[in-house]
């Protein structure tokens, strides 16, 4: 065999090298891209072939996986042959602590598909996952319950012009702004609008059911976080009037007082609590501990 011809085998040869090289590097592993291509440089021909029928069967079973984001918020069915997450084995937040990017892409997917992500503080941190395919799916599917959200206040909006009475309505629009403000990705000026909506919606619903204590709780979270302090504090007073012998209308007061910088009455919601006839709870011991050092001489 000519020198020529070798030359031409031996300049093929290298090519073939170098375009495995880089077509498995673009799927992402620079080490696998490595090893493959020294498998098509040791074996000439048959090496080639089976990283080309790796990157086949990669393909195609790979698929199994992936998932249109834009329809997850919206698929009950569509998903078939999926491996059933459990909570009680593994905490889906730590599973962004694992290197193995495979297993955490997985456990996350499978979690996606069988819709059990509904904590805002899991999507918000995948977001941020160095795996730009967990990131993706995260923020599609924040951006597909914002829009969700957005069309149902609309639409419930239309319905409370005609019938602005209506409690069933305003307890459904209240529960989509209490959603709805807890999403990442809506600009503060709107987060401010519509909290100040939602507390109107909530007064609606206190002025019928005024002792309704989970619309308490939220009308002052609420009013905190817009730091519309003097009507917190009011909010407060209904709260420990209505609630006596509760623990949560002092820990609210506390909380309030802690924002405001106003130590002395927080110590003084602090000492009302531990001489009240509350039955505490494990969190509330702890409150008092905290402050109770704080306080400490």
């Amino acid at each position: 065999m000519s020198n020529e011809l070798w030359l031409i085998l031996a300049g093929c040869h290298i090519m073939t090298v170098l375009l495995s090289y880089f077509w498995v590097k673009k799927r992402g592993d620079a080490v696998q891209a490595a090893a493959e291509a020294a498998l098509v440089l040791l074996v000439p021909g048959a090496g080639f072939l089976l990283v080309c029928a790796d990157g086949f069967f990669r393909g195609i079973y790979g698929t199994r996986f992936r998932i249109d984001p834009h329809k997850l918020m919206h698929s009950n069915n569509v998903f078939t042959n999926i491996i059933d997450y459990d909570e009680n084995l593994i905490s889906l937040h730590d599973t962004f602590l694992l290197d193995d990017v495979k297993l955490k892409r997985k456990v996350f997917l499978d979690a996606v598909k069988q819709n059990i992500l509904q904590n805002p503080k899991i999507l918000r941190q995948a977001t941020h996952d160095s795996d730009r395919e967990i990131a993706y799916y995260a923020v599609s599917m924040m951006s597909g319950h914002i829009e969700e959200l957005e069309s149902k206040m609309a639409e419930l909006e239309a319905l409370l012009k005609d019938d602005a009475d209506n409690l069933e309505l305003v307890r459904k629009y209240t529960e989509v702004l209490a959603d709805y403000l807890q999403q990442d990705f809506i600009d503060d000026l709107t987060k401010k609008a519509k909290g100040e909506v939602y507390i109107r919606q909530l007064d609606k619903l206190l002025a019928a059911e005024p002792d309704n204590m989970a619309d308490l709780q939220a009308r002052f979270r609420q009013e905190l976080k817009l730091e519309n302090y003097g009507e917190a504090e009011k909010t407060c007073g209904d709260f420990l009037r209505l609630y006596p012998e509760r623990e949560e209308p002092y820990l609210a007061y506390m909380k309030l007082y802690a924002a405001m910088r106003q130590p002395e009455k927080l110590r003084q919601k602090l000492e009302e609590l531990k001489a009240s006839p509350a039955e505490l709870s494990v969190s509330a011991l702890k409150t008092i501990r905290y402050w109770g050092g704080a306080f400490h001489e």
